[in-house]
């Protein structure tokens, strides 16, 4: 078991505990507990992406901020054209990084490496929509902006992915460890990672399982990642001064995020939260995920 695995277990008996003693946890407090994951260490794994592309590309400032902007303000275009087609596009290219981030370390040839990380993220998406569909039918149902949304959530559907991707990357491990792409102990501990994250899935509400997954298996990683990258390519960096990094970049997008959520509350603009969240995280993971996988060609495999 890895250190992200453990944190990940730990945090499961905790929550398991609290739903032991009350059956439930109400939502807000779901939402409240979830966000402060994520803004501690969810929106940091994205915040320097500048020097990541600018420690390998050589591109001054200006130009990516402007590259930056206008992938996000593109992006922004795509939603108010088509909806539906920006969410399917948003949870592919997540299904993508998510596959990326978590393989990155192993030994895959060049080939099939872009397939083999695409189905991880298919996986993994697909069990969380499998085992919540309902949940999440009746959360897009809540909202008018968002109830066009709701054919992504299409049990027959979801069925027959969530079975395929699952066959298939439990398929790939197994070949990639008897091919000696990864040890036994690897292999061992990714299969354990995903049996945590099909029993999380299945017993936690779709807010609190997805944050578990992308705070302590995807985010913490990554930013162990940047950091390793960093000191091995840059320069020696103290965990203060990486902090330090992290900052300016996390406030700028907690500041806009916050404007936008006071706008969406007070109708200023006519959009729901929850369609105003999907859209947000989605717009940002677009230029971050092009920037992660350039990273990650650069990054030095274990």
């Amino acid at each position: 078991m890895n250190k992200y695995s453990f944190l990940y277990l730990i945090t499961c008996y905790a929550i398991a505990s609290v739903f032991t003693l009350q059956n439930n946890i109400e939502l807000g407090h779901q939402i409240i507990g979830s966000l402060f994951l994520i803004i501690l260490f969810g929106i940091p794994h994205g915040a320097i992406d500048n020097i990541i592309l600018q420690s390998e590309s050589q591109i001054s400032s200006r130009k990516f901020y402007f590259l930056y902007i206008s992938c996000i303000l593109a992006y922004i275009l795509f939603w108010v054209l088509s909806p539906l087609i920006s969410f399917c596009f948003f949870l592919l290219i997540s299904a993508y990084h998510f596959g990326e981030s978590q393989l990155a370390n192993y030994s895959i040839s060049i080939k099939s490496k872009k397939i083999i990380y695409f189905f991880w993220g298919l996986a993994l998406m697909s069990t969380l929509f499998f085992y919540n569909s309902q949940e999440l039918k009746s959360l897009f149902a809540n909202f008018n902006d968002t109830r066009g949304l709701n054919y992504i959530f299409n049990f027959d559907i979801l069925t027959l992915i969530f079975y395929f991707s699952n066959a298939v990357i439990l398929l790939i491990l197994i070949f990639s460890c008897i091919k000696k792409n990864m040890d036994s102990y690897a292999f061992k501990s990714e299969i354990f990672q995903l049996g945590l994250i099909h029993v999380t899935f299945y017993l936690f509400p779709v807010i609190i399982s997805f944050t578990l997954y992308f705070v302590f298996l995807h985010s913490l990683k990554v930013l162990n990642q940047e950091y390793s990258y960093l000191n091995r390519n840059i320069a020696k960096t103290n965990l203060l001064q990486f902090v330090k990094m992290l900052v300016p970049h996390t406030f700028f997008s907690l500041l806009f995020m916050a404007i936008f959520v006071y706008m969406s509350i007070t109708e200023v603009i006519n959009i729901s939260i929850l369609l105003f969240s999907i859209v947000s995280i989605s717009v940002i993971t677009l230029p971050h995920s092009i920037v992660m996988a350039r990273f990650y060609n650069k990054f030095k495999k274990v």
